[in-house]
C-alpha cells in the first residue's frame, strides 16, 4: 500500500492538469462507453483504459483445504493511451491488483504507414489468440490452462504489425520483462528471441466467418543457468495453487513454441480452438566434475483447448482485422443487455517421459489435467458485465504442484464483477 498511496495521487494529479490545461481547441466524446479527448485538428487524442476485475469463488469439493474460497481483486489496471501529432501512439499501463504495482504496455508507435506500424517498448509477443486478446474481451474468466503455461508475455521489443480486410501479420524481436527492481542490474539480458503470428478470414461474410491463424516463437530462456519452468492454475485464479509444474528443467538451451487456431462463427454462434506445443532443445552436461555430467534429452509439452459460445440475444463477436482477433460483444439493447452461454474443453500436458537426464532418469513429469468448464455472461451494457464459470478439474497423478497429492478432482464455482471505462 506504500506504493500505491502516492501513485494513485500521482494519477490524479496530472488528471485534474490535463482536464485544466489546454493550449489548443478539443473536445470529448463517448465512443462505446470510453470516454476521448480529442484536439479539433484530429492530431491528438486521450483516452483513459480503467478495469476492475472483481472476483468470488467456492470450492465445494476441495476436502483437502488446499484452495481457497472467497473474494479476490483479480485486476485493476490503469492506462492511458494517446495519439502524438498524428502519426504516433504510445501507452503506459499499469496493474495495481494484490497491492503491487506490476508494469503493463509500456510502448511508442509509428503509425504513418497504410494499414501497418512500427512499435517499440514493452508489450506482448505476437503468440496465440487467447494470449494476446485483451482481458476486457475474454469469453472466459481465465484463459484456457495451454495459454497459461505456454504464454511468452510481455517483452522488451521491437515489433511490426501489417493488416488487411481480412488478415493480419505481426513480428517482433524481444529480449526479457521490464522489472520494477532492475534499475540497476549488472548482469546481461537474456532470454531475447523472435515471435510472429498470421492470422486470416478467408470467409468473412455478415453472418458466416472462418478464422485461421498460426504462431512461431523461439527464444533462450529468461534465466541465465539455463532453467525454465512451465506451470499452470486450474483456469482460476483464487487459491492460486499451480497443480501442473515441471518444477527446474535444466541444461535448455532454447524455447520453441508453435500455436495454431481456428474459429467458426454463424449468425450468434462460434466455436473456437488452440493447439500449443512448447519444445526444449537441451544440451549435454560438459563438466565431468558435475554430479549431473551425462545426456539431457530434448523435451515437449503441449495442449489445446476448443469452446463453443451462444449469444441468446443474437448478438455476435465481431472481428477485428486491425488485431487478427475477435473483438467485445456490444449489447444491442442496454436495458436487456447480451446474454451469452459458454462451454470449453481444455487439456494440458507437461509431462515428457522421454526427456531423461541425470537429474530426472524417469523423465519430466509435470502432470496432466482436463477440464470442462460452463458459463454465462451477461453483458449488461459496453462497460459492464457478470460472468458465471463452473469448472470441473480432473488431475492426473503427477499433478503434484504446490504441495497438490495428486490425482486430486475437484470443482470451482467463479463469479466475476467487470467494469472497464
Amino acid at each position: 500500500m506504500k506504493i500505491i498511496k502516492p501513485l494513485v495521487i500521482q494519477i490524479l494529479i496530472v488528471g485534474f492538469l490535463f482536464a485544466q490545461v489546454s493550449k489548443t481547441q478539443g473536445y470529448t466524446e463517448w465512443d462505446e462507453g470510453i470516454i476521448k479527448f480529442k484536439s479539433e485538428d484530429g492530431q491528438f487524442q486521450t483516452r483513459f483504459d480503467i478495469r476492475i476485475f472483481l472476483d468470488g469463488a467456492y470450492f465445494p469439493d476441495d476436502t483437502l483445504d488446499l484452495l481457497s474460497n472467497g473474494t479476490h481483486l483479480r485486476k485493476g489496471r490503469f492506462a492511458i493511451k494517446v495519439k502524438l501529432w498524428e502519426d504516433w501512439r504510445a501507452e503506459w499501463d499499469i496493474d495495481i491488483a494484490d497491492a503491487t504495482v506490476e508494469i503493463k504496455d509500456m510502448w511508442v508507435a509509428y503509425t504513418g504507414f497504410s494499414n501497418s506500424f512500427i512499435k517499440i517498448g514493452h508489450f506482448k509477443v505476437p503468440f496465440g489468440h487467447e494470449i494476446l486478446i485483451t482481458s476486457r474481451y475474454q469469453s472466459f474468466m481465465e484463459r484456457a490452462m495451454p495459454n497459461l503455461a505456454f504464454k511468452v508475455g510481455r517483452r522488451s521489443s521491437i515489433g511490426y504489425t501489417k493488416w488487411g480486410r481480412n488478415w493480419n501479420f505481426s513480428a517482433s524481436l524481444f529480449g526479457q520483462e521490464l522489472l520494477v527492481d532492475d534499475k540497476n542490474k549488472t548482469q546481461d539480458e537474456t532470454g531475447g528471441g523472435f515471435g510472429t503470428r498470421f492470422a486470416i478470414a478467408p470467409i468473412l461474410a455478415n453472418n458466416f466467418l472462418i478464422h485461421t491463424g498460426a504462431s512461431f516463437v523461439q527464444h533462450a530462456p529468461n534465466d541465465a543457468g539455463s532453467v525454465v519452468d512451465f506451470t499452470s492454475e486450474p483456469e482460476t485464479k483464487l487459491g492460486d495453487i499451480e497443480m501442473l509444474d515441471t518444477d527446474n528443467i535444466f541444461n535448455v538451451e532454447k524455447i520453441t513454441r508453435v500455436g495454431l487456431e481456428g474459429a467458426l462463427g454463424f449468425k450468434n454462434i462460434s466455436l473456437q480452438g488452440e493447439y500449443m506445443q512448447a519444445g526444449l532443445t537441451r544440451f549435454d552436461e560438459t563438466d565431468t566434475t558435475s554430479s549431473y555430467y551425462g545426456e539431457y534429452n530434448d523435451a515437449s509439452f503441449s495442449g489445446g483447448y476448443v469452446y463453443l459460445s451462444w449469444v441468446l440475444t443474437g448478438e455476435k463477436r465481431p472481428w477485428d482485422n486491425t488485431q487478427g482477433e475477435f473483438s467485445q460483444i456490444i449489447p444491442n439493447n442496454n436495458k436487456v443487455g447480451a446474454w451469452e452461454l459458454l462451454a470449453r474443453f481444455s487439456n494440458l500436458n507437461l509431462s515428457d517421459p522421454k526427456a531423461i537426464d541425470p537429474r530426472s532418469p524417469s523423465g519430466i513429469m509435470g502432470g496432466k489435467a482436463n477440464n470442462i468448464t460452463l458459463g454465462l455472461t451477461w453483458y449488461a451494457n459496453p462497460n459492464i458485465k457478470f460472468m458465471f464459470n463452473y469448472i470441473m478439474v480432473d488431475n492426473s497423478t503427477n499433478a503434484t504442484g504446490d504441495g497438490a497429492p495428486g490425482d486430486y478432482d475437484f470443482n470451482s464455482i467463479n463469479f466475476r464483477a467487470l467494469i472497464k471505462f
